[in-house]
Formats: structure tokens, sequence, C-alpha cells
């Protein structure tokens, strides 16, 4: 149990600092999401850029048998920001 919150603290944290970062054209909301009875956790962009909608989640983490899953991912970097023990 103890390896699992140390794992939703990191996971939490990473997410939670990726959506400070604020997309450079539009009116789009970044934001994280956290279910933490499911255990999963996402980072959701709303809003609108030249009178489109944008919506979409650009990571999706769960958290499964002791380990972390990244089911989706558009940040290359995002596995390199924190190395996981």
């Amino acid at each position: 149990m103890e390896k699992l919150e140390h794992h939703r603290e990191i996971v939490k944290q990473v997410l939670t600092e990726y959506s400070k970062r604020k997309p450079a054209h539009g009116e789009v909301e970044v934001y994280p999401s956290f279910d933490e009875q499911g255990e999963h956790y996402q980072v959701i962009s709303a809003g609108w850029h030249n009178q489109r909608r944008i919506y979409g989640c650009s990571i999706h983490i769960d958290l499964k048998n002791d380990k972390i899953w990244i089911l989706l991912s558009f940040v290359d970097s995002l596995t390199f920001i924190y190395r996981i023990r």
C-alpha cells in the first residue's frame, strides 16, 4: 500500500505540474483529472481556437498491480521528467 501511495503522489505531482503549461494559441484550459478510487489520472484540454472546439486528453495514466501504466501520452518528455523508484 505504501508503494501505491508513493506512485499516486508522483503521478499527481507530474500531471499537476504539466497542466500548468498553457497552449500558445487559443482560449484553452488545461487541467488534471484524478480518479483515486479507479486509479485513473489524466490531463484534459478544453476550449476554443479559431472558432473550433478543442477537447482531448493529452496524458492518461493508470496505476495497476503496483505499476504505473502510461496509456496515452502526447508528451515525448513525460516519461523522462521523473525517475520513479
